[in-house]
């Protein structure tokens, strides 16, 4: 008896286990990414979404940019023209650098 109950026991661990990477590889913000590219080049990659954070990277046009989410933020001036409150969190494709891109840096992929 004391091995049959050891045998469910062990059955229903892994079943737990299983259970916990399907729904850690499930649907969820790791799967809601957009592929974005850098408009220009040297784009600061920053570590907080604020201009003056620590740089943490520099992305590039074809670097590819995978933004898992994207938040409102501070007012970031890009250039002369563009700026945006709108930052995008991700990794740059290239490098794996990941950190906080001013939506006014990437193009829209649409």
């Amino acid at each position: 008896m004391k091995a049959h109950s050891e045998r469910t026991l062990a059955r229903g661990a892994v079943a737990a286990g299983l259970l916990a990477a399907l729904t850690m590889g499930g649907a969820g913000p790791a799967e809601a990414r957009y592929r974005y590219d850098f408009r220009s080049p040297e784009v600061a990659i920053w570590s907080e979404p604020k201009g003056g954070a620590a740089q943490v990277g520099v992305g590039r046009p074809g670097d590819g940019f995978d933004s898992d989410y994207s938040e409102e933020h501070e007012r970031y001036q890009c250039d002369d023209l563009y700026d945006s409150t709108l930052w995008h969190h991700g990794t740059d494709a290239a490098t794996g650098v990941v950190g906080w891109v001013p939506a006014c840096h990437v193009d829209d992929p649409d």
